[in-house]
């Protein structure tokens, strides 16, 4: 009984171990590369991310702020390009977001959908974070491209965007 009761213990924690191993061979290697990849931002370091993450093709599109607590203070600005290379850059000064930038909570049943958008002559851009975070643009109300985060970044709307950046209701733009 007793050889029973001491094989059984060895054997239960020969498993507990080789499970331990297996979990950091596994999950710790992983954790470390979204790590890495939640780093990549347009943002400075100073600056509150309020949404960034990786596109497919390598561009990264952000929404970064600094001293934005209410929709007349500090400023948004959207970035769309790579470290070296802005291509897109929403305002180009340092502004207040007010009458600027728009944060929509267009979540319905049990999807929750929360949208940082804004107008830039003809094109409409949303950045969402849905189950799938993706950025929406679209021209006079037509969808023109849509493209699915890539893993990592911050691909999540940041509290502070609700305190900082004006709300609008949904609309039907911001389904398509």
């Amino acid at each position: 009984m007793i050889q029973h009761f001491v094989f059984y213990m060895l054997e239960t924690r020969f498993l507990r171990v080789l499970f331990t191993v297996f979990i950091f061979v596994i999950f710790v290697p992983a954790a470390f590369s979204e790590e890495e990849a939640e780093d990549i931002t347009l943002c400075s370091v100073q600056e509150d991310i309020y949404f960034s993450c990786p596109l497919p093709g390598g561009k990264i599109v952000s929404v970064c702020a600094l001293g934005n607590n209410s929709p007349n203070s500090g400023y948004v600005q959207y970035r769309y390009g790579v470290p070296e290379k802005t291509e897109l850059l929403y305002p180009q000064s340092k502004v207040p977001p007010k009458g600027r930038f728009y944060v929509v909570n267009a979540s319905e049943g049990g999807v929750s959908l929360n949208i940082i958008k804004f107008y830039n002559g003809k094109y409409t851009y949303l950045v969402s974070q849905a189950y799938r975070s993706f950025l929406t643009v679209l021209k006079d109300g037509e969808l023109v491209t849509r493209k699915s985060c890539d893993r990592g970044g911050y691909s999540f709307i940041n509290r502070k965007a609700l305190k900082g950046v004006e709300s609008l209701p949904k609309s039907a733009e911001d389904f398509k």
